[in-house]
């Protein structure tokens, strides 16, 4: 094809993007053509070195991702790792777990089997303390041996002096020692050997409101020589001290004098088998309400003291000569007493037949 040359005048530039005008020949040889061919050649060149620039970042990021990929997979092998070990931590958390449960069931199994034996031992604390009281009540009350001898009567009598009667209330009371004995006596020289049993604030129904007395029939020396069961009758007597300083003889001391006969059945009153048999007597001796008043106004504590007396009667004396018994000046000896006690009976005898 054949170009006129007005086609040639006219033929736009290739460089027209950059600014050329459309008249190629006279625009090739144009200081615009010249300075848009410097602008070409140095985008080519920007971009040369943009490429260049981008070649050398994406060798540094294939570097570094490479090195990030060796450290991602380290670092997955570290999790794995991390993993088992927090596995084995759960397995053991959950078997301390198991033996921390086992552990406080122990304890508390202890704990209970601890405070069932404290309650048991409690138990038996106080029921030593109890047979301590006792026996050392006992001991301090009867020498079963040493007073043979020493406390005998030939009588049938024995007085019993009482001492720091307040401080042994107060023991009653308390229950710290419900009971004293006086000492052992034999009412004969080949008697039966006897002591009494006071509990000073009452024992059993009479606990609170009377004071009690009891007989106590020992083993003795020569219990096979004697009658058994024992069935005399058996007098107590708590003493008016009071009246009896006063001297005055129109006035009539007021003696507490009660009185029982044994149960010839019961075994209190059969020859013993052990040390001592179980005591029998009165429960409600004497009305704790008398015996509670001030010191000026009491008749049978005085300073501190009080007086009882046993009388066993072997001989069958009536009933009525008891308060005369008690009447007799402690003074005088045994056959003065009984020879006042025959002559009192021939007097009223005489004075019944006329």
């Amino acid at each position: 094809m054949n170009l006129s040359s007005n086609d040639l005048n006219t033929r736009q530039c290739p460089l027209i993007q950059y600014g050329c005008e459309q008249h190629q020949e006279e625009h090739y040889i144009s200081e615009q053509h010249q300075k848009t061919l410097a602008t070409v050649a140095e985008n080519i060149f920007e971009n040369a070195k943009v490429a260049s620039d981008i070649e050398n970042i994406s060798g540094e990021l294939g570097t570094c991702f490479d090195n990030c990929q060796e450290k991602l997979l380290t670092t997955l092998d570290t999790v794995d790792e991390t993993k088992d070990t927090l596995e084995q931590i759960d397995r053991n958390l959950i078997r301390l777990e198991n033996e921390q449960s086992e552990l406080d069931e122990g304890i508390n199994d202890a704990k209970t089997r601890s405070t069932i034996e404290t309650f048991h031992i409690d138990g038996l604390v106080l029921n030593q303390d109890v047979l301590t009281q006792e026996i050392k009540a006992i001991k301090h009350q009867v020498d079963y041996e040493g007073r043979q001898t020493k406390h005998r009567v030939l009588d049938g009598t024995h007085l019993w002096k009482i001492s720091a009667v307040q401080e042994k209330i107060h023991d009653a009371q308390s229950e710290r020692q419900t009971s004293i004995y006086s000492p052992a006596v034999y009412t004969s020289d080949c008697g039966y050997k006897v002591c009494m049993r006071l509990y000073l604030n009452g024992d059993g129904t009479a606990r609170g409101t009377h004071m009690s007395i009891f007989l106590v029939i020992l083993r003795g020396s020569y219990d096979s020589l004697l009658k058994w069961p024992f069935s005399y009758r058996v007098t107590f007597c708590l003493y008016d001290q009071r009246t009896l300083m006063e001297s005055d003889k129109n006035k009539q001391p007021k003696h507490v004098i009660e009185s029982f006969r044994p149960d010839t059945r019961s075994a209190s009153f059969q020859r013993p088998t052990s040390t001592m048999n179980i005591a029998s007597g009165i429960p409600k001796f004497f009305s704790l309400a008398n015996l509670d008043r001030t010191a000026e106004r009491n008749r049978y504590i005085i300073n501190d003291t009080m007086f009882i007396k046993v009388f066993i009667d072997f001989t069958g004396l009536p009933t009525s000569m008891t308060p005369f018994i008690f009447s007799f000046n402690m003074a005088l000896p045994v056959n003065v007493q009984q020879k006042l006690i025959n002559d009192e009976l021939k007097r009223r005898e005489q004075q019944n037949t006329t």
